[in-house]
């Protein structure tokens, strides 16, 4: 009975997990020119919980006990470890991880060329090279002095 229980278990992390990337892939390859910022903001808070997930299982891992493996508790502990985990990856990206969602949503709609609005397409000022030079030569014209005394 204890092989049954072993492939079972195994069977249902190997769908869980093909579960929750299929998910996430879903939710950032329905990223596009007319996504709004609460989508795309959406697509990668999927994205960062499904990383900080798999993080969280690694760890846990490198600290299971062998001992219970085959047993059918163990599996059942495992079916709610599972939702436990993904539970603290998701508020861990929302308590924790708003400036590194804010940059990859930042990134996202620049790639796009979107503006915070969504849908409406940004278009490039015309930039003068020479203008923007003068302007970091003006910015850092005090710390180099700072430090050349």
């Amino acid at each position: 009975m204890d092989g049954v229980s072993s492939y079972l278990q195994t069977q249902y992390n190997s769908q869980v997990t093909s579960q929750a990337a299929e998910s996430m892939s879903k939710s950032i390859s329905g990223i596009s020119s007319t996504s709004s910022k609460e989508e795309i903001t959406e697509a990668v808070k999927d994205f960062e919980s499904y990383m900080v997930e798999q993080v969280i299982k690694e760890v846990k891992k490198s600290f299971a006990d062998d001992e219970d493996k085959d047993s059918t508790t163990s599996m059942y502990k495992d079916f709610f470890m599972d939702g436990a985990i993904s539970d603290v990856a998701s508020k861990l990206v929302d308590q924790l991880g708003d400036s590194i969602t804010d940059e990859f949503v930042q990134q996202i709609m620049r790639n796009y060329g979107l503006t915070a609005t969504g849908g409406v397409e940004s278009k490039p000022e015309e930039v003068d090279a020479d203008s923007i030079s003068e302007e970091i030569a003006e910015t850092n014209a005090s710390t180099v002095t700072g430090v050349q005394s």
